[in-house]
């Protein structure tokens, strides 16, 4: 148990009187009662020399945005919550972009970061449901509600005995989500008497409860919508569209006083949830060094070498290995549950259905515990001390996040590197990292990344790249601003005639073709070299 809690958010409600900010305010009030010793900073203050200094410490985490990316990777290794108040695992921040509000693999961010937090703290169940259809983790909790103070829940007390007008309150507000217009339109429309409100928030709950109605349609998911909630326990009806989390929860239809004095005990009982959280969270177990991922669909023939070029890493008892089979039809569930009962580190998932390989990657990617990942191709071999190498070159350039080595080519399958007279390097490789050189696939069959990066740019775009997904993610990343390094040394074996090299698949050079054009701005002077050979492929009918 730590009785030191550091305490992180953008705003506090000294800067901004806003849902999270109020709530935040009352649960650091709850702490400093019984001599926890809270510290709040503000995100963007974060250090990693702060974070070093206080890493004994439990650390609520709030609104992040403002959080600096080394700061969230240096976190994931201490005790933390996430007090989540809205979709920062989102680029967008806002599921309704998307159909079920569920995003694609590559709008998630943040993954890693929500996935090593002791817990993420929901707000409703409503929004519970929405951040596991998108980031499918187990370590989750709803706590059904917000935070009050006594004395704030007793002036809603009072100003809910308030004479009501039939008139409607809408919030007066210029964030577009919280959508000012459509309130408006709807009694415009319903020929209901309005009047919009802001100001201080007691005045703002004061101004709320002379009104008999409050009409608020949002154009994103609301987590809770504390607002909501306090037009409820004013006595006010809520005139509201299905995404306010608040009407999800059995308690939404108590009003009034009845809906007060639920808050009142509704503040101890989430409380004490995040303190057993605290009480019970021991030291974050150690991390395997590297994730090696693997996915395949009838790998038979090339399994049983795979497992022994892998397991002969040097460093192979310190990593993992999550390996995805999808729906293999031969020997290679037996193959692998044999050596998962020889090597605890390999993690062995089996669908029966055969789907793509990208989505098998960033399945894969999903189970990772480590901070730095890199796949095993089932057809390509690694050298005895490719993992070790490339590890160490990352431990050694924290601004760098993204290694990658030589690769020789071979056309002989399960060839080892102690094997090969082969010479010739792949030429996606064997280039030193620049902008100008990304027009190649840098940096080849054997890179290894950090899930900083991943957290940053989201994962594979399993949805519209069949061919160059790595291509893309690689350029996604630089174009972010992220910087990748040669490690001058041969570190495996790369099979040729794979799927990305059938002759004449006008599929994949008009994917490729989209890919170049996009991210035009990142090739320099190679733009007009390759400009004619790419444009010739979105010109041609599709087949």
């Amino acid at each position: 148990m730590s009785d030191k809690i550091i305490y992180v958010s953008d705003f506090f409600d000294t800067d901004v009187q806003g849902g999270a900010e109020l709530n935040d305010a009352e649960l650091i009030s709850m702490f400093s009662e019984i001599n926890y010793d809270v510290i709040k900073i503000r995100s963007h203050e974060v250090t990693n020399s702060f974070l070093k200094e206080n890493s004994d410490s439990f650390f609520i985490i709030s609104n992040f945005a403002n959080l600096k990316i080394n700061c969230k990777n240096y976190i994931k290794d201490l005790k933390y919550i996430i007090y989540e108040h809205d979709h920062k695992y989102l680029k967008k921040r806002n599921p309704s972009f998307y159909k079920d509000f569920k995003a694609p693999r590559h709008e998630i961010v943040n993954y890693f970061f929500y996935k090593n937090a002791q817990k993420i703290i929901c707000q409703s169940s409503y929004h519970e449901k929405i951040l596991k259809n998108n980031l499918n983790l187990k370590n989750v909790s709803n706590i059904s509600g917000n935070l009050w103070s006594i004395k704030t829940l007793e002036k809603i007390r009072k100003f809910s005995k308030n004479k009501k007008e039939e008139k409607c309150s809408i919030l007066d507000s210029n964030i577009i989500h919280k959508n000012t217009s459509g309130a408006i339109k709807y009694c415009f429309n319903k020929k209901l008497e309005y009047e919009l409100i802001k100001g201080p928030y007691i005045e703002f709950l004061n101004s709320m409860s002379k009104n008999n109605k409050f009409v608020f349609f949002p154009k994103s998911p609301e987590t809770l919508s504390r607002i909501v909630v306090e037009a409820r326990m004013l006595g006010c009806s809520a005139v509201v569209n299905q995404m306010i989390g608040a009407s999800y929860e059995e308690w939404f239809k108590l009003k009034g006083e009845d809906l007060i004095d639920y808050m009142l005990n509704k503040r101890i009982e989430i409380f004490n949830v995040i303190e057993k959280i605290i009480c019970n969270t021991s030291k974050p177990k150690k991390r395997p060094l590297v994730s090696i991922i693997t996915t395949f669909y009838k790998a038979e023939e090339f399994l049983e070498g795979l497992v022994e070029n892998l397991t002969s890493q040097t460093i192979f008892n310190d990593c993992e290995w999550v390996v995805i089979d999808s729906g293999s039809p031969g020997k290679e569930k037996n193959i692998m549950n044999k050596y998962c009962k020889i090597y605890p580190n390999i993690q062995y998932v089996r669908y029966e259905d055969k789907f793509h390989p990208t989505i098998g990657h960033n399945i894969a990617m999903g189970l990772c515990n480590s901070k730095y990942i890199t796949w095993a191709m089932i057809d390509d071999r690694k050298s005895p001390d490719c993992l070790e190498a490339l590890y160490s070159e990352l431990q050694n350039n924290k601004h760098i996040d993204l290694v990658y080595g030589d690769c020789l080519v071979t056309s002989n399958k399960n060839e080892t590197l102690r094997e090969t007279k082969s010479k010739t390097r792949s030429e996606h490789s064997k280039l030193e990292f620049s902008h100008e050189n990304m027009i190649k696939c840098l940096p080849g069959p054997m890179p290894l990344w950090t899930t900083r990066m991943i957290d940053k740019i989201g994962f594979f775009n399993d949805v519209e790249n069949l061919w160059v997904d790595d291509w893309e993610l690689w350029l996604r990343s630089v174009n972010d601003g992220f910087l990748f390094k040669k490690v001058n040394k041969i570190v495996g074996l790369y099979l040729e005639g794979g799927r990305s090299q059938i002759d004449n698949n006008l599929e994949q050079r008009k994917e490729e073709a989209e890919i170049f054009f996009k991210y035009k701005h990142i090739f320099g002077k190679n733009y007009q070299k390759y400009f004619s050979y790419f444009k010739q492929f979105l010109e041609m009918p599709s087949v």
